[in-house]
C-alpha cells in the first residue's frame, strides 16, 4: 500500500481517500495519543473524534502539514484534558502533568512518530516478501521461524533481509543522524 494521501481529494470529500489516510494514520496518531494517555480506550476515541472533526473541516486543510498540525494539537489537548479532569490522574504515564504540557515534550513525541512514520514508509517500498521478512525480524523472529511461517528456504530469509537492509541503509541515510540525535534526547 502506498503510504501516502492526496490532500486535494480529501478536501473534495473523497470517501476512499479518508479511508486511506485512516488507515494509514490511526495507529500513527493513536501511539502519540498513548503518549499521554497510557489507556487505549480513550486514545481510540481521541482519534476516532478528531478524525471525525477533520472530515467536517477537510476544506480548510491545504496540505498535509496543516493536516498533521491540526491532528497533534487536537489529540494533545484533548488528552491533556482527559488527565485533567480525570480524578487522581490515573491515565498518566508520567507523574508530572507539567512535563506532558511542555513544548519540549510536545515536539520529542512528534519527532519521533514522524520519524517513525517516515521509516515505515520506507519498509512499504520494499518487496511484498522482503516487507513480511522484515517484520517477523522485527518481532524477534528467527531465521528458521520466519522460514517455516512463509513456508520458505533459510537461505531465502537471508537473502530477504540482506536485500531489504541493504536498500533501508540507502533509503534511510538521509534520517539516520536525526534517529541518532533523537536517541540522545
Amino acid at each position: 500500500m502506498e503510504l501516502k494521501v492526496d490532500i486535494d481529494k480529501l478536501s473534495d470529500g473523497d470517501e476512499d481517500e479518508f479511508k486511506k489516510l485512516y488507515q494509514i494514520y490511526f495507529p500513527h496518531f493513536l501511539s502519540f495519543a498513548l503518549s499521554y494517555v497510557n489507556r487505549e480506550d480513550i486514545c481510540n476515541d481521541i482519534v476516532q473524534e478528531v478524525f471525525i472533526s477533520y472530515w467536517e473541516n477537510r476544506e480548510n486543510f491545504i496540505d498535509i502539514v496543516s493536516l498533521k498540525v491540526y491532528f497533534y494539537r487536537f489529540i494533545r489537548n484533548r488528552c491533556l484534558n482527559e488527565l485533567r479532569h480525570t480524578e487522581g490522574k490515573v491515565f498518566c504515564q508520567l507523574k508530572d502533568i507539567t512535563t506532558l504540557e511542555s513544548t519540549e515534550f510536545l515536539e520529542k513525541k512528534i519527532i519521533e512518530e514522524e520519524t517513525s512514520l517516515f521509516i515505515r514508509n520506507k519498509i512499504a517500498d520494499l518487496s511484498p516478501q522482503e516487507q513480511k521478512v522484515l517484520h517477523l525480524a522485527l518481532e524477534g523472529k528467527s531465521n528458521k521461524e520466519i522460514a517455516e511461517l512463509l513456508s520458505i528456504s533459510i537461505n531465502t530469509v537471508k537473502t530477504h533481509k540482506l536485500k531489504a537492509y541493504s536498500q533501508l541503509r540507502i533509503k534511510l541515510q538521509d534520517i539516520q543522524y536525526v534517529i541518532q540525535i533523537i536517541a540522545t534526547i
